[in-house]
């Protein structure tokens, strides 16, 4: 009975296996090879820390404290410990610092561009009804709603004709808008007293 076995039957042509002498002696000459590292190679392989070796339960804040001075963020995690180098704390309050201002001019952004429609309306109308006004929307100075649709906004807006040297005049709007795409209705728009 032959060791071999006939794959041409099932459509797979195989090499001839190897003897084991040749898979011994392609096996010590592959170290070898590995073995030989020119002086580049050696140089960008970087030396093997101390806290490397340990055992990760053994591990505590101080062996990290070669990093504490490192311009590289660093950061290690274990379940009894989390250790942060000096410049990654650094990176964090910058990271910090950046969102609390996004948020802050970003508050609301949302809301105030769906509601600029309303205030633009509610102002429309105001300006339609007071012969002679001719107000353009500047910006939302506070909002309030119930449910059902049914909005309280107060903005600022000033005349169009000549925005530079009129003052920003307050209006308070009560607007009624049908929840999705529905028919918006101003029921009341006037200058704030």
């Amino acid at each position: 009975m032959s060791m071999e076995l006939d794959t041409a039957k099932h459509g797979v042509v195989r090499p001839p296996p190897e003897s084991y002498e040749e898979i011994g002696k392609r096996l010590k000459q592959e170290p070898e090879s590995e073995l030989n590292l020119g002086p580049e190679e050696e140089q960008k392989r970087p030396p093997p820390y101390d806290w490397e070796w340990k055992p990760a339960e053994d591990l505590k804040e101080s062996d990290f404290s070669m990093f504490h001075d490192d311009p590289e963020p660093f950061m290690f995690q274990r379940d009894h410990f989390v250790y942060k180098n000096s410049a990654f704390i650094k990176e964090q309050q910058e990271i910090r610092v950046a969102m609390a201002e996004y948020r802050k001019l970003s508050r609301n952004l949302k809301r105030r561009l769906r509601l600029t429609p309303l205030c633009e309306l509610a102002l429309n109308k105001y300006n339609d009804e007071h012969e002679g006004s001719n107000f353009a929307f500047l910006n939302i100075v506070k909002t309030a709603w119930r449910p059902g649709g049914i909005y309280y906004i107060t903005f600022q807006a000033r005349e169009r004709e000549d925005p530079s040297n009129s003052s920003v005049t307050i209006f308070q709007a009560h607007v009624h808008k049908t929840p999705g795409d529905g028919p918006q209705k101003v029921i009341s728009c006037d200058i704030k007293a």
